[in-house]
């Protein structure tokens, strides 16, 4: 989750955290339904601290794969051939996962993403056009900041919603 708002710099940081924690708790809680349809939690380990890190973050289920879209840099520590873990619905499920790159894939799973969440798209700043095609300049623009797409494949069914 990042804030479209501009903010000082320590300030955004902290005002985040404090944002973050409180989806983690609510995500986690018996009250997750509020959020659970557009939000899940995905834990990575760093590459260099092995710290933890738990990500608040949008998502879009499609074609049995969970779509997020992502400037933040959680994705840099996902690792070859090891599943990434989610909180989904208060439950924990493994995937399989790719990071698309690439325009094509990018545009179109975002589309997918704006349907589901639409105020996903106010925190990447990109936008449908009025027949609901991804608008490419807003997502160039967005790709060049570090948005990616990060394709997840459960490992097993998911939990009903």
């Amino acid at each position: 989750m990042s804030s479209p708002t501009s903010v000082q710099p320590g300030r955004a940081s902290r005002v985040q955290r404090a944002a973050d924690a409180f989806m983690r708790r609510l995500l986690r809680s018996p009250m997750h339904r509020m959020v659970s349809d557009k939000l899940l939690i995905v834990t990575v380990i760093g590459r260099k601290t092995g710290h933890v890190y738990e990500n608040p973050v949008g998502y879009a289920e499609y074609d049995g794969e969970i779509l997020i879209g992502t400037a933040a840099h959680w994705h840099r520590n996902l690792r070859a051939g090891e599943p990434v873990r989610l909180t989904l619905r208060r439950q924990i499920v493994e995937a399989d996962w790719v990071v698309s790159k690439d325009e094509e894939t990018v545009a179109e799973c975002y589309r997918i993403i704006l349907e589901h969440n639409p105020t996903h798209g106010k925190f990447a700043k990109i936008s449908l056009d009025p027949v609901g095609r991804v608008n490419r300049k807003e997502l160039r623009a967005s790709m060049d900041r570090g948005t990616v797409v990060v394709r997840l494949r459960p490992r097993t069914a998911l939990p009903d919603a």
